[in-house]
């Protein structure tokens, strides 16, 4: 095709102007021709001469001509193929019938099969390019088509789909086999999402018939409280089981806890429950919500899900002996029954067995000390044992102390305080206890009254969290200079473990220490209630011997926030196959960063395998970190330890889920309504892969030309004036001109 177009290279008004006196011109010349030719001649010449100036001033206005040739181009197309984990499932499902061939192979037959297959076709037709989805979006060779496998991890369907269409921008479309799952941080469509290109969505997999029972949305605490309830939130989903009735198990480990019925009332089933369970023990327990299998279920690893709580104390047991009710029994007593973290269980020791009364012990209001139930049999169950101003000698034999001794270096918490029955003067330097308590008895201690003590923060009690009193390290040393002196002093030989407070003589105060598993405390006075009763009489608040004394139930007691190494976080992909790293923060005994420690760590995996790992020191002083890969989804325990020169420093533990983020075994119900959503949002088209075929595709290929024409216009644009042919005309109208004139004798 041509179009004639006019450049104007003069102004109109200029080319009016020539126009005019090229007529003018041709009036007078044609007038004196006349003269001497006659009309008739005269009038040829003015003719051809009028031809050569309309020609001349059709010349002015820049003539041109535009050639233009369509030309047919193939369309692009990107044919996207689901190879997520759901597709390997069954495309169909029959009535009582065994289930049909796996989606991904329906999609492989439908695309293959044929002696111009469907794929031949497409190549023939479009400028053809094919894609793998699962996580990402990944290029396929044609020729590798029959090799597919639905192995990938989940669907990313919504961000696959714009990321071809970035791909194939240009009048494109995309040709999407799926079955409408989508797992990825998109899961569906609202009301402002468009695509960038035309979808033809195939669905693929028939959800009529599709059975299965599941667990999903699992709520559970990754620790809960001993003796406190623990509630446990899920949802129980069923589809094609209208009318049935399944059990519901809840199991501690292989022990049944609880179990109830669910009624199915319909064929897209859902029902939020909650379980509860109170623990009784500390420790880690594993749990598991389980519903038997049912016929011709599809997916029955989604029926049970476990899951981990690591259970904790919900208060420090503490037990205090107490030799005599003094003013330092008093405000112990009243500084750890105000903490409501505390549990406290108390006896003091008003008489000995030796004492003579005349009454019969049955009629005595005062209750003969339970000390085989203690020692033999309930030890166990406390967290810290206190002696204040208590002497064994009258009481115990050393089988007791021997069990005492033991229930520290399993774990336990021992505080003595001082006071004349304590320490040396208690006989301790001769007991069990003598190994265990962090100071050196020697037995020739001495109990002083009447003097003046005044504690004074050592290097290590300004970072210890014992004698922290107040956050601000500044404003804690000002505190404790405040204290006011004590009166009375256990002097001891020296101390084994790390001395907080130290005396004006330059004897420990305040020492703590480790024996095995546990921690061990030693308060060399019974004096220190002076430091809260002072403060009272001085209209100050007495919180700053309260704290002490829970800081230090704390410390025995191990509570985390108390403890020298922590878990701090947990990093990285947490997917199988994927690598996560163990950030861990160790403390010295004196609670400053911990350089060169050896820290291990032991991993258990979802059945119970275990794993060591050794960490390596990061770039800050204090932390280590170890990298790891699991190898399957599931909840994880890590428990680690920090050594430094063959001395324990402390433990933690924390557990941890390792999960695909888009994993899709737990439910592989089809979603056409997704992909019919798809197909209206993008001007597309949505088919169930059933009614794919030739015919079909001539309907989506004259649907996608009317969105957007394949065609290609080539434009030329020639300028007349440069051309031959016009050179001619004008050259072969003066030439006739100018022979005429000859002919009749005007040359």
């Amino acid at each position: 095709m041509s179009e004639l177009f006019f450049a104007g290279g003069f102004p109109w008004w200029a080319v009016a102007a020539v126009a005019l006196g090229a007529a003018a011109l041709l009036v007078y010349q044609f007038l004196g021709l006349r003269e001497r030719l006659g009309s008739r001649r005269s009038g040829l010449l003015a003719v051809l001469r009028a031809a050569v100036y309309a020609l001349l001033v059709f010349f002015l206005l820049s003539p041109g001509l535009v050639q233009k040739r369509v030309s047919k181009l193939k369309r692009p197309l990107a044919v996207v193929l689901d190879t997520s984990q759901s597709m390997a499932f069954p495309a169909t499902f029959g009535n009582g019938a065994k289930p049909g061939k796996s989606r991904i192979d329906l999609v492989k037959e439908k695309l293959l099969e044929g002696k111009d297959s469907l794929m031949e076709r497409l190549a023939r037709d479009y400028d053809l390019r094919v894609y793998q989805l699962s996580t990402g979006l990944t290029p396929l060779a044609p020729s590798t088509l029959s090799q597919l496998s639905a192995a990938g991890q989940g669907t990313r369907l919504l961000e696959a789909l714009r990321e071809a269409g970035r791909e194939e921008a240009g009048g494109g479309a995309i040709l999407l086999f799926s079955d409408g799952i989508a797992n990825g941080e998109e899961k569906m469509l609202d009301a402002s999402s468009s695509l960038p290109l035309p979808v033809v969505a195939v669905g693929v997999g028939d959800s009529q018939g599709y059975t299965d029972l599941r667990v999903a949305d699992l709520g559970a605490p990754e620790f809960a409280f001993r003796g406190r309830e623990l509630k446990i939130d899920f949802t129980v989903q069923a589809y094609g089981l209208a009318g049935k009735t399944v059990p519901l198990y809840l199991n501690r480990g292989k022990n049944l806890i609880s179990s109830r019925s669910i009624n199915i009332d319909r064929d897209a089933f859902e029902q939020r429950i909650t379980l509860s369970y109170t623990p009784k023990e500390i420790g880690a327990h594993s749990f598991a919500v389980s519903l038997p299998p049912q016929p011709g279920e599809v997916i029955t690893q989604n029926n049970q899900k476990e899951f981990k709580v690591e259970v904790k104390r919900d208060k420090i047991r503490v037990l205090t002996l107490s030799g005599s009710p003094s003013w330092n029994y008093r405000f112990l007593r009243m500084a750890l029954k105000q903490d409501p973290f505390i549990d406290l269980v108390s006896f003091v020791f008003l008489r000995t067995p030796t004492d003579v009364v005349d009454v019969p012990d049955s009629q005595l209001s005062l209750i003969p000390f339970p000390i085989d139930e203690i020692f033999l049999e309930e030890l166990k169950n406390f967290d810290v044992l206190l002696l204040d101003d208590f002497s064994h000698r009258s009481y115990f034999n050393m089988l007791y102390l021997e069990k005492l001794r033991d229930f520290v270096r399993d774990g336990g918490g021992l505080a003595m305080f001082g006071g004349v029955r304590s320490f040396d003067s208690g006989g301790f330097a001769d007991s069990p206890l003598r190994e265990a308590l962090p100071v050196e008895l020697d037995g020739k201690g001495t109990y002083q009254i009447e003097t003046r003590v005044r504690g004074t923060l050592t290097a290590v009690g300004r970072a210890h969290p014992v004698t922290r009193l107040v956050p601000d390290p500044q404003a804690n040393e000002e505190a404790w200079k405040k204290m006011p002196p004590l009166t009375t002093f256990n002097q001891i030989l020296r101390a084994k473990g790390e001395t907080l407070l130290q005396a004006d003589s330059g004897l420990p105060l305040l020492t703590v220490g480790r024996f095995g598993k546990g921690r061990t405390l030693a308060l060399m006075s019974d004096d220190v209630w002076r430091w809260s009763f002072a403060a009272v009489g001085n209209g100050e608040s007495p919180q700053h011997h309260l704290k002490l004394v829970r800081h230090a139930v704390r410390w025995l007691g191990q509570e985390p926030t108390f403890e020298q190494v922590r878990i701090e976080s947990i990093a990285g992909a947490r997917t199988p196959g994927g690598k996560s790293e163990i950030n861990v923060r160790v403390m010295n005994d004196d609670f400053t960063p911990a350089s060169h420690a050896a820290v291990r760590m032991k991993l258990a995996g979802p059945e119970g395998e275990e794993t060591t790992l050794e960490a390596a020191q990061a770039n800050e002083a204090g932390s280590y970190r170890a990298d790891f890969v699991p190898v399957r989804e599931g909840t994880y325990r890590v428990e680690a330890e920090a050594q430094l020169a063959g001395k324990v420093l402390g433990k933690d533990r924390r557990n941890f889920l390792v999960a695909f983020p888009y994993g899709e075994e737990e439910d592989g119900r089809p979603r056409p309504e997704l992909l019919k959503q798809i197909a209206e949002k993008s001007h597309g088209e949505f088919i169930p892969i059933a009614d794919l075929n030739p015919a079909a595709l001539d309907r989506i290929a004259a649907k996608l030309e009317r969105l957007a024409p394949s065609e290609v216009i080539e434009r030329r644009e020639i300028p007349l004036w440069s051309t031959l042919w016009t050179f001619a005309l004008i050259l072969a109208l003066l030439s006739s001109e100018w022979w005429l004139r000859r002919k009749w004798g005007l040359i």
